[in-house]
């Protein structure tokens, strides 16, 4: 509630007017902002033997599915109608901001530079000596295969380990255990930064462990973890995905 007193407009409409840069994403923002990363990837992977390693949700429907694509296909445009209707709705009433799709994606390629840029550089100061080329995928991709994991990567990696595990167990510490709101956030940047570390060397297709490939990952995890604590699920997202299609593109 505003201590400004009755306004006949909603303060989340007033980024767009004013400081937009200064203002974390609101969630409903997000979720319309990142449609198109969640179209290319689970419509994507309808010509593709590839899943994202957290990727539960296409697992699920298949499962149940198997015998419908089309049913596959018409969920998968459902939810995304849905969360365009209800953005533009809410867009109504000054609570979204649904048209922002172009400073997300300016503001995502930076971030995704700056990670590019300065992890690889931290990794090698922690552990001098320590260059490492990771391997990425354990066989070639097309074109268009990259661009879908890029987004499967962003979207659902950014769903998992940012919004579910780092924002649930910060809620969890905070509200349940009493504990302060900044060592509540802090011990869930290193829990889930570790956990998404950790879980690029589990299953079938995991990398094979070492210390500084899991440094690397943890950092990165903590750099896109801070994205999204002070940017929003948006910008986590394309941010992922972008910087994934720049170290696929250019490094393999």
């Amino acid at each position: 509630m505003s201590e400004a007193g009755p306004s006949t407009k909603s303060a989340a409409a007033e980024p767009e007017k004013g400081r937009p840069w200064l203002k974390r994403y609101d969630p409903l923002t997000s979720l319309v902002l990142v449609v198109p990363v969640f179209l290319i990837y689970h419509l994507g992977i309808l010509f593709m033997d590839r899943r994202n390693g957290v990727d539960m949700a296409s697992t699920v429907f298949f499962g149940i599915l198997k015998q419908s694509v089309g049913v596959y296909v018409g969920v998968t445009v459902a939810i995304a109608a849905a969360l365009i209707g209800a953005g533009f709705y809410l867009r109504k009433k000054g609570k979204a901001r649904v048209f922002a799709f172009v400073p997300v994606l300016a503001e995502s390629t930076l971030w995704a530079i700056g990670l590019s840029l300065t992890v690889g550089w931290a990794t090698a100061k922690l552990i001098p000596g320590m260059i490492e080329t990771l391997q990425l995928a354990a066989e070639p991709m097309g074109p268009i295969d990259k661009l879908v994991m890029s987004a499967g990567a962003g979207f659902h990696e950014e769903l998992v380990f940012r919004v579910i595990l780092f924002g649930g167990l910060a809620f969890f510490l905070r509200r349940v255990l009493n504990v302060r709101a900044t060592w509540s956030w802090v011990t869930a940047l290193v829990v889930s930064s570790a956990i998404f570390s950790g879980i690029h060397y589990i299953g079938a297709l995991g990398d094979e462990f070492t210390i500084g490939s899991f440094v690397f990952r943890f950092l990165a995890g903590v750099y896109l973890t801070l994205v999204f604590r002070f940017r929003g699920f948006a910008v986590a997202v394309y941010s992922h995905a972008i910087y994934d299609v720049i170290v696929l593109f250019l490094l393999q």
